[in-house]
């Protein structure tokens, strides 16, 4: 009895356990044994597998935690390095196994080899061995005989013999290059037989340094300002993309048993084109420019010489569309008739945004001598007339050397007119210069390219007198070629609005003399260096020079990709000027670079007035048509003889800056001058683009 009430007692227990754990459940898959890691060699492979139990068992085995294509059974041949695990899965549930790591190891590769060598009696040439792999065993050889004890990276060789190293792992083994040592009773230091060469290059691109020397069992190493290059030990050295850290003296020593020599120490210049913070600025502005803008107005030009859009491919032969003649440019015009006054906002923005507040008032105050010209042209100020009688067919060019009305017609033209007498430029007539295109609504905008703060691209502000091509890439942003002139140089305006072109700046009014910043720099160096015998002498060409050299050709900029610039004949080097001379260069230089937006400016002076750049920088001069010097006064046709400093021309050649002034005769106010400039960087002119 008590016996039966005891198992009666364990069975409800019993089954109360059960029914609380639920009678049918199940613990899911187990595994039994996980995957195990593994080093394998190149080429070998490693089963994993995974012993579990359950119902249903489905497997899937994972690589790096990716599933594994038709992995899907309990072994899986693995032959990639790498992490491996499987999920087992049976109807009740799923498990993951551990990890198993596999490696794999590859056979050695050598990547530097021993070197030949001659050494002097009792004396020894470490020899040495690099190469790639895990787990490295060394073993040098002599004539193929392995030497005891040698098997390390490096082996101190002291008989003369043919010398390898056999580098070894469980993956395979490499053999090195025969290294023959050569024992000599005398060895002589390494003579230098090719020396460096100084470079100049642009940021960003590769640049070489080589040497060759004669002698036994060489060794090389290069130095940067006197300081060691890590890791350049060969003949040639390479800097894969120079910038300003590269800048310095360059040279190698060439080593052997018997001493060292050094080549002879050589510069290396980069060129940086301006790093230009306000490239998004311009940017911004140029994309709400083009917001303002109809579909015509914004779509891409199929011809360069549109002007009826403002955007067009990023081309040279689009980008080469200015010149210093009168007339329409490409791009939209600047005026009213064309953009609405919105518009002419958003694109003075952009204007504004590129340059300098010098830059812009140089801008405006050309515009305003063009409109001059195109009053003139229409008042009385155009070509001289004759006395003689003008073409009957209207069409002809006016005589030029008398008084006489002149003809009517279009100019230029094919007739023939008459005159003898002397006097003072008549009236142009109906349809005669207009065909000249003057006026200051003849100005206008382009974008060569889209603009970007990624890509590159060019904006143009152009007219008559006037291109200023700044160019805009990632950040780095270049300002020429840059063509600037005037005529006339000098004007006033009166209260009532009477224009007066002076010769003497005695006329009362505003007066207006755009480009006094250039011509005074330009006229204190040229009085600077020819009121010196010596430097006069060295600074002066032979010659007439009657327009810049380096300008657009007729109607573009046509022959950029053809400009050769003197290597001889440059004038007088800024070593050999005196200390205010030297002064008066760097003025005349910032007189052209300070038109553009400061942080561009800043970085080319940078450029332009380092101490290498000027030290490589020459000044010269032509006379005028006085012949005896280069005049660049305010008003040169104050003096008894007009037009004598015709001619004066003045240029600045450096190893990227390039500036020319030249004097020239007016001509709408033919008894006054005019001047023509160009400055253009020998090295990023469109950017370097083209």
């Amino acid at each position: 009895m008590h016996f039966s009430s005891r198992a009666a007692a364990v069975a409800t227990s019993l089954s109360f356990l059960l029914s609380a754990c639920g009678s049918d459940s199940s613990p899911g898959p187990l595994i039994v044994a996980q995957p195990a890691s593994a080093a394998i060699v190149t080429g070998s492979n490693n089963v994993l597998s995974v012993v579990a139990s359950g119902n249903g068992l489905t497997y899937q085995w994972y690589l790096n935690g990716s599933a594994i294509d038709g992995a899907t059974a309990s072994t899986y041949t693995a032959t990639d390095a790498g992490t491996y695990y499987v999920v087992v899965t049976a109807s009740d549930g799923s498990i993951t196994s551990a990890n198993a790591v596999i490696t794999v190891t590859s056979a050695p590769v050598i990547t530097a080899q021993p070197a030949s060598a001659t050494i002097l009696t009792g004396t020894s040439q470490t020899l040495s061995v690099e190469a790639d792999g895990a787990a490295l065993a060394y073993q040098w050889y002599r004539d193929g005989t392995a030497i005891d004890g040698a098997t390390h990276p490096t082996y101190a060789a002291s008989t003369a013999g043919s010398y390898t190293a056999v580098v070894s792992n469980a993956a395979g083994s490499a053999t090195s290059a025969a290294a023959v040592i050569a024992v000599s009773s005398s060895v002589t230091a390494p003579v230098i037989t090719t020396q460096p060469i100084a470079q100049r290059v642009n940021a960003g691109t590769s640049v070489t340094f080589s040497a060759a020397a004669t002698g036994a069992s060489l060794a090389f190493q290069w130095y940067r300002n006197d300081t060691a290059i890590p890791g350049a030990t060969a003949s040639t050295y390479t800097i894969a993309a120079a910038s300003a850290n590269s800048v310095g003296t360059y040279k190698v020593v060439a080593t052997n048993t018997a001493g060292s020599t050094a080549s002879t120490e050589v510069g290396l210049a980069v060129n940086v084109i301006s790093a230009g913070a306000n490239t998004a600025a311009v940017v911004n502005a140029a994309n709400a420019f083009l917001a303002t803008l109809s579909a015509d107005q914004k779509t891409v030009a199929t011809d360069a010489t549109s002007s009826s859009t403002v955007l067009f491919e990023y081309a040279l032969a689009n980008a080469n569309q200015w010149t210093n003649l009168p007339g329409s440019r490409h791009g939209l015009r600047l005026n009213t008739s064309t953009l609405t006054a919105a518009q002419l906002a958003a694109a003075g923005t952009v204007i504004s945004k590129a340059l300098s507040a010098t830059g812009i008032r140089l801008f405006e105050e050309l515009r305003a001598a063009d409109q001059v010209l195109a009053t003139a042209q229409g008042t009385g100020g155009g070509m001289p007339g004759g006395t003689g009688t003008p073409p009957t067919d209207g069409t002809g060019v006016p005589p030029t050397d008398g008084t006489g009305t002149p003809p009517t017609g279009t100019f230029p033209g094919t007739g023939t007119g008459t005159g003898t007498g002397t006097g003072t430029p008549g009236g142009q007539g109906t349809g005669g210069m207009a065909a000249m295109g003057y006026g200051s609504d003849l100005y206008s905008i382009a974008f060569v390219g889209t603009p970007s703060t990624s890509a590159p691209w060019i904006l143009q502000v152009i007219g008559h007198h006037l291109a200023y091509n700044i160019t805009y890439n990632a950040g780095k942003v270049s300002a020429t070629p840059a063509f600037v002139g005037v005529e006339p140089p000098n004007w006033t305006v009166a209260a009532d609005g009477t224009v007066t072109v002076t010769n003497d700046g005695t006329a009362a009014g505003t007066a207006h003399a755009p480009m006094e910043k250039q011509r005074a720099a330009t006229y204190n160096l040229a009085e600077a260096i020819q009121g010196d015998a010596t430097t006069a002498a060295a600074a002066r060409l032979s010659g007439t020079f009657t327009d810049v050299i380096m300008g657009a050709s007729g109607n573009s900029d046509g022959n950029f990709k053809s400009l050769v610039y003197p290597t001889s004949n440059r004038g007088l080097q800024y070593t050999a000027m005196n200390a205010a001379q030297k002064g008066y260069v760097r003025a005349a230089i910032e007189a052209w670079v300070n038109t553009q937006a400061h942080d561009v400016a800043a970085t080319l002076l940078g450029e332009y007035l380092s101490d290498d750049a000027l030290a490589q920088t020459y000044v010269a001069y032509a006379v005028g048509q006085n012949g005896s010097k280069a005049d660049f006064s305010a008003y040169p046709n104050a003096k008894a003889v007009p037009l004598d400093a015709q001619h004066s021309y003045l240029r600045i050649d450096g190893p990227r800056v390039w500036i020319e002034f030249v004097v020239q005769q007016g001509v709408l106010y033919g008894t006054n001058v005019h001047y023509h400039t160009i400055w253009r960087d020998k090295t990023a002119d469109y950017g370097g683009s083209f």
